[in-house]
């Protein structure tokens, strides 16, 4: 979706399920290289059912399934990573080399993962993922696995990236509007 009064793709909104205020509405947008986040945020804020917004300057780490984002159904999570500086690079990396086994063994779509600019020598990533239904997601859990589960690549990684973070939180939402 893309408005010449918003000057930005935007490429999905989410309604909140479990973790936030159901007045707030998530939206995923890409601004064009090197535009001020400016024009499209005050567009935003002039729809008369916005009463404040709160934005996070962002970089795309990886885009991996734009095309999963669809309001037919799902369950989607935004989870943020809270991530000391100097385990970046490896936190990058055991997220990234651990998707297709763990799409394959929970049935998860993983949409893409994000990250700000450092902040007191943290590094905050979004992620962003699709499971079929909220019982799915929680399947998926590393606590909920069964013990040969448990022997997974993934499963290694999530847990070595756990040492890098100060803090994570998620909250499940639906899509009410994507790109897929």
């Amino acid at each position: 979706m893309r408005g010449p009064a918003f000057g930005a793709d935007i490429l999905a909104g989410f309604a909140i399920q479990i973790g936030m205020s159901i007045n707030t509405v998530p939206v995923l947008m890409r601004l064009p290289e090197g535009a001020a986040d400016s024009g499209p945020l005050a567009a935003l804020e002039r729809l008369a059912e916005v009463r404040s917004l709160t934005s996070w300057r962002m970089t795309a780490v990886a885009e991996r399934a734009l095309t999963a984002l669809r309001p037919e159904g799902g369950v989607y999570t935004n989870r943020w990573f809270h991530v000391r500086r100097d385990g970046v690079a490896e936190f990058e990396g055991d997220t990234l080399s651990a998707w297709d086994d763990f799409e394959a063994r929970t049935g998860a779509e993983v949409i893409g993962l994000w990250k700000t600019a450092p902040r007191e020598d943290v590094v905050s990533y979004l992620l962003i993922a699709r499971y079929d239904t909220l019982d799915a997601w929680d399947k998926s859990r590393f606590f909920n696995r069964t013990d040969d589960a448990r022997d997974a690549g993934w499963m290694e990684r999530f847990r070595r990236r756990r040492e890098m973070m100060v803090d994570s939180s998620v909250i499940t939402t639906r899509c009410l509007f994507g790109s897929g």
